[in-house]
């Protein structure tokens, strides 16, 4: 029987799953994060390897298995994604292997086929459209530097600089201090300096519960910085809508990432501003190890003879 491997890491974690030819699942493992560096693109695919090789023994499958599709975050362009497809290629995981951005892996789960509008906010965001005449397009995923609005590292990011800026005077006085300053482990303000140029993204991320905190105490700075992610976020999903267009009926937007997934902090804000949009939601819990494995199996279908 062949066997597949979906890979689904992103700037929070790694899943690895394991499936046989009929989709079910076997087995998963999961650790670190796996973001890749485009100047060094196999640096964190070690993460990887040893996760498919521990998901594979709790299956009880030997290696190669017949499909790998791994959807890592950072990797979904041209030169990287080949970069990465080859090195995990000769790592000897599968005999096909295919890459791709972690948020496609999602959105496969979420529309395999059809229509739809995928936004994902976790330690990055993005948003991934198709429209009625399959055409397929992105907003937003640009990473830290250039994008990430409305991300948790958005979030920490806009918190950070709120404070320093109210440090200078130069903005509004924010109950932010104390909270933030504790939590990166630093006294001092000027030592955020410091800090922040080693953090890591998740670090930053991991800011947002006392952000979110903050504003539901009232606080009007870290209010606005929620507010103004929840409509970075809520303007991926518009611009894919006017993008696509026209569509045949309601475009169906599905929600993951850990900001606004089934559990997610922002969940219940992002939706409240979606129903001012021509759109419906997708209540699904999605799962980005799952998508990757049906595309691993498309791997060898494509491959098959018929």
């Amino acid at each position: 029987m062949n066997y597949f491997l979906g890979i689904d890491g992103g700037g929070t974690r790694t899943r690895v799953a394991v499936a046989d030819a009929s989709g079910v699942e076997l087995a998963r493992a999961e650790g670190s994060a796996t973001v890749v560096d485009p100047a060094n693109p196999k640096a964190t695919l070690g993460v990887i390897e040893e996760l498919c090789r521990e998901a594979a023994e709790k299956a009880d499958v030997d290696l190669p298995v017949a499909g790998l599709w791994a959807g890592i975050a950072g990797a979904g362009a041209e030169p990287t994604r080949g970069a990465v497809e080859t090195a995990l290629g000769e790592a000897g995981l599968s005999s096909r292997t295919a890459v791709g951005a972690d948020a496609e892996a999602t959105f496969h789960d979420a529309f395999p086929s059809g229509p739809g509008i995928l936004l994902i906010a976790g330690t990055g965001s993005i948003g991934f459209g198709r429209g009625a005449g399959e055409a397929k397009i992105r907003v937003g995923g640009w990473g830290a530097l250039l994008g990430d609005e409305g991300s948790g590292y958005g979030i920490g990011m806009a918190a950070l600089r709120a404070l320093v800026r109210s440090e200078d005077g130069r903005g509004e006085t924010t109950d932010l201090r104390g909270p933030l300053l504790e939590a990166v482990g630093v006294a001092d303000p000027m030592d955020l300096i410091r800090w922040i140029a080693t953090a890591k993204k998740a670090d930053v991320a991991s800011l947002v519960p006392l952000v979110l905190d903050r504003a539901e105490a009232g606080d009007e700075v870290a209010q606005v910085v929620i507010d103004s992610a929840v409509r970075e976020l809520v303007g991926h999903v518009r611009t894919l809508i006017r993008r696509l267009d026209p569509w045949t009926s309601e475009p169906e937007v599905a929600l993951a990432g850990g900001l606004i997934d089934e559990n997610g902090p922002l969940r219940s804000r992002v939706i409240k501003a979606l129903e001012r949009l021509p759109c419906r939601l997708q209540e699904r819990a999605l799962d980005g190890a799952r998508g990757a494995c049906s595309l691993a199996m498309g791997l060898v279908s494509l491959q098959t003879p018929p």
